[in-house]
């Protein structure tokens, strides 16, 4: 059980490398409004404004819960990753 639960997470950080690799540099928080704020850039947006796309789900061995890796784009250029324990 405990190796099946290391390779989720390794799952998980190779998505996240992934997605820098090809530019998704910014680093977006949902916050508890429900918008999204880009940790880089302090900027906010509405859910509805970017792209969002559900790109990978697995188990976060530190936090004790499934999370979900979604890369975003915004109308204003900003590429970035959003982890969250739900699917957007």
């Amino acid at each position: 059980m405990k190796n099946k639960i290391n390779l989720l997470n390794i799952s998980i950080t190779n998505k996240v490398i992934e997605l820098q690799e090809r530019g998704y540099d910014c680093d977006f928080l949902l916050l508890a409004n429900g918008s999204l704020l880009c940790m880089q850039t302090n900027t906010h947006h509405t859910i509805n404004s970017v792209s969002i796309r559900m790109l990978e789900h697995g188990f976060d061995f530190f936090g004790q819960c499934y999370k979900n890796v979604h890369s975003i784009e915004t109308g204003n250029g900003e590429r970035g990753v959003l982890l969250t324990e739900t699917i957007l």
